[in-house]
């Protein structure tokens, strides 16, 4: 359109009047060209024309934009219903005016105020349309600065315009004369409007709304700056500043001042308050001018110091004390040269000639005009509290047995030692002791003569480590020990020799002579560890590593000791996460029966399928089964999955006999282990003839074996096969056989291995074979591995075997072939 219109200014040259039209032209062009933005666009929004003020502003190149859509420059902000305003409005002839949000090349957004203008082509309909734009950018950067400013301000702040209606306002405003929204659906409200609700709400109290509203208008729309509080019926107490603008209108803003206000109340209340601590203060105070006498004192300065009872006022302080210290009249120097100074504790001589133990703190006080006036005097009569504090201290730091250090009072010599040795660069070494069997003394004994024995190895020990350290008693039988490092490289051998030895002479206890014996476990700073914490754990695992040795016996620490306990209790995580992951499995062992009228029968036989380690037997992770609950929650996988498995044989048809489950200890920890079979039977919809519960004769040992005799009582009655494993290699066999219902033995695979070369290994297994045909029990060999073995146990009428000739453990998978298949070629052979 621009070049159209310098077309027609160039055509028109005929005379001198056109001459000066096209100049000013020329001038009008040049003016709208540098200060606004045009573009021309077609009935579809395509740019057919931009100039260069336009490009400046958008950031592109007129190459980039010719030809394109306008959406190339759209922000996304602008509604859509504005769009399909100006494009209803333009297409249909009219002229449009608005703000547009585009965004430039640079993804910044721009802001124009625009007027759309169609224009029509040779047939007189409208074919483009021209946007004359103003970059408005800058108003709206400093109208969002302004709204900032507004809403971050620390109160509510109102905008009155001339005509009295709230221009702005930010939510705190809103907030604090607590205005709902519904009265702001106008965004600029009139002023009247907003008092006239909190007139009739009651905020401004009883009285005519009309004269409320027109009294508050008039502070709020003052021509004079003013500043007015009011207390609000929700307690709070507001600031209220009202501030006329040049030209007309107002800012309030209005601060909650409520906080202010009542730290002001409780300082003047402060204020009298201690006008009246400084007469009848419970403590011992007294104010003093810069000469040393007395300006003011409480009634009990008097009572503390044994005075007469007359105003001291004027007297000088070194007057009523004569026999002040000269360190005390030095301190009086520097505190009135501007030094505070306290004493925690010191002596002073009353007026009687007694002596008592004051706390005091001293500091200057100031005139008006910042200089020292004298100085205050606070004191303390702790001497009561002093006796108190030793006793306190004695019952928090010392052993009430022994007297010897307690546990709080060693962990703070221990922290002392670490500061000075790491210091000065010293050693030491850091000891845990027990008594041996202490437990046994005290239950055989009493807990009177356990006291007594406590008492003399305490004392025995705080007698010999004298020269070397010291020692606490951490609770129970157990002792602590700090030894320091003196002289050569003997000095550690030194200390535990004089300790063993004090401690080797025998206790009388109830008038007899008792010895007892103790475990030591020493760890030495900073070869070992540097740390409290770090020293104790080696010094207890040292310990531990004494007892494991027999007791009657000191363990130095050694890493190997914390690498163990690492070991175990990673295997422990580990197994953790195995059973959460069901990294568990379960192989399969046939048990042959050589009569072909019985179907084979399997052991279930557990494996740890370890990421690392690879396929495990539970005698590579035996160690975890020293934990009751953990071996407890294994051994519920192990039968969880056994009866699952008899089930799915069941639903497949294969015909075989039992399955065998091994059981440990743990298994019967807690009771409720045959109802725990029984539930997990029915469950699966197994029958009890389907299961052998396998235990050694571990399980009948310990204060556990009558819950084990109950529960195995419970699952003979049930139907369920017991079976005694390992048969022959404990103690105690026969009388287990007899008093419990065991309906199987097995014969342990050590007898079996060498029983060939062995004749006493070939008696045992023959004996044992007899007996169980003389009890009536079933017996089941282990371990046979070769057709020689074979030979000789079907020789002594030995009919159930396992063994490597026969198979060794399977997959789950394998077993339907070996059922079908393998062992009737094994039995054949």
């Amino acid at each position: 359109c621009t070049q159209a219109h310098a077309s027609a200014c160039g055509r028109a040259t005929r005379g001198p009047a056109s001459c000066g039209i096209s100049a000013r032209l020329d001038v009008y062009q040049q003016a709208l060209e540098e200060h606004f933005c045009i573009t021309v666009t077609d009935l579809d929004g395509r740019l057919l024309e931009v100039n260069a003020r336009f490009c400046d502003v958008a950031g592109y190149a007129p190459e980039e934009l010719l030809g394109q859509h306008y959406d190339i420059l759209s922000s996304g902000r602008q509604a859509r219903e504005l769009i399909d305003e100006m494009w209803d409005t333009v297409r249909a002839g009219g002229t449009w005016r608005g703000e547009f949000c585009d965004r430039s090349k640079s993804g910044d957004e721009i802001w124009f105020e625009s007027i759309v203008i169609p224009r029509p082509g040779p047939d007189g309909s409208i074919d483009h349309f021209i946007t004359i734009s103003t970059d408005v950018t800058p108003i709206h950067e400093q109208a969002d600065t302004l709204q900032a400013m507004i809403d971050n301000f620390p109160g509510g702040l109102a905008l009155i315009d001339r005509d009295f209606r709230v221009a702005a306002s930010n939510k705190l405003y809103r907030t604090l004369l607590g205005l709902p929204e519904s009265l702001f659906a106008d965004p600029h409200p009139p002023l009247e409007q907003l008092v006239r609700f909190r007139a009739e709400r009651g905020d401004y109290g009883p009285g005519e709304v009309d004269v409320l509203v027109a009294n508050l208008l008039k502070t709020l729309l003052s021509s004079d700056p003013n500043i007015d509080e009011r207390l609000e019926s929700t307690g709070k107490t507001l600031e209220i500043r009202c501030v006329p603008i040049p030209g007309g209108g107002h800012l309030n803003t209005y601060v909650d001042v409520s906080d202010r206000r009542k730290a002001e109340q409780e300082l003047r209340r402060a204020h009298a308050r201690l006008e009246a601590f400084i007469k009848h203060a419970p403590a011992a105070v007294a104010m003093f001018d810069t000469d040393m006498k007395y300006v003011a004192h409480s009634d009990r300065w008097v009572q503390d110091y044994d005075l007469p009872h007359e105003s001291l006022v004027g007297r000088s302080h070194y007057e009523v004390f004569p026999e002040t210290p000269q360190h005390w009249k030095a301190q009086h120097k520097r505190v009135l040269a501007g030094a505070t100074e306290r004493s925690p504790e010191e002596e002073f001589k009353r007026g009687d000639g007694s002596v008592n133990v004051i706390r005091c703190e001293v500091r200057p006080w100031y005139l008006e005009n910042k200089t020292i006036g004298g100085m205050m005097m606070l004191t303390e009569e702790i001497s009561e509290r002093k006796k108190l504090e030793n006793q306190l201290w004695r019952l928090a730091k010392l052993d009430s047995l022994t007297e010897l250090p307690n546990r709080l009072q060693f962990s703070e010599n221990l922290k002392s030692w670490l500061e000075a040795a790491n210091e000065k660069g010293e050693s030491f070494a850091v000891g845990l002791i027990d008594l041996d069997r202490f437990k046994e003394t005290n239950d055989i004994l009493g807990h009177a003569a356990g006291d007594q024995l406590l008492k003399e190895i305490a004392s025995r020990l705080d007698r010999a480590l004298k020269p070397f350290g010291t020692v606490a008693r951490l609770g129970g039988d157990e002792f602590a020990v700090l030894i320091s490092a003196r002289g050569d490289g003997s000095w550690l051998t030194r200390a535990v020799d004089t300790i063993f030895a004090t401690t080797d002479e025998s206790v009388m206890l109830n008038g007899v002579g008792h010895r007892c014996t103790i475990s030591l476990g020493l760890t030495t700073y900073p070869a070992d560890a540097t740390t409290e914490s770090e020293l104790l754990k080696n010094a207890d695992l040292a310990l531990y590593s004494a007892k494991e040795h027999g007791r009657d016996r000191f363990r130095l620490y050694a890493p190997e000791m914390r690498a163990a306990v690492e070991r175990t209790y990673q295997l422990h995580q580990d197994i953790q996460s195995a059973i959460a992951t069901d990294a568990f499995r379960l192989l399969y062992q046939p048990i042959i029966s050589l009569s072909n009228s019985r179907p084979v029968s399997f052991e279930a036989l557990l494996r740890w399928d370890h990421p690392q380690r690879g396929l495990l037997s539970p005698a590579e992770f035996e160690e975890v089964f020293q934990d009751p609950k953990m071996a407890s929650q294994i051994g519920k996988w192990v039968l969880n999955k056994a009866v699952q498995q008899i089930a799915a044989w069941e639903q497949e048809g294969l015909n075989f006999g039992q399955l065998a489950i091994n059981v440990t200890s743990a298994d019967f920890a807690l009771g409720g282990f045959a109802e725990l079979i029984d539930e997990t039977l029915k469950r699966y919809n197994v029958g009890t003839d389907r299961i052998c519960i396998e235990v050694t004769e571990h399980v009948f040992l310990g204060r556990g074996a009558v819950g084990v005799s109950d529960a195995l009582q419970r699952l003979h009655e049930m139907g369920v096969e017991i079976a005694l494993d390992d048969f022959g290699t404990g103690y105690g066999s026969l009388t287990h056989i007899k008093r419990y219902p065991i309906d199987r033995l097995k014969v342990d695979k050590s007898f079996v291995r060498d029983m060939e070369i062995s004749p006493d290994n070939l008696a045992i297994v023959r004996t044992i074979a007899q007996l169980g045909d003389s009890l009536g029990l079933e017996i089941t060999i282990e371990g046979v591995e070769t057709h020689s073995q074979l030979a000789l146990l079907r020789a002594m009428g030995c009919d159930s075997m396992q063994g490597f000739l026969f198979a060794k453990p399977l997959e789950p998978a394998k077993i339907p072939d070996f059922i079908n298949r393998d062992q009737q070629r094994l039995l054949s052979a």
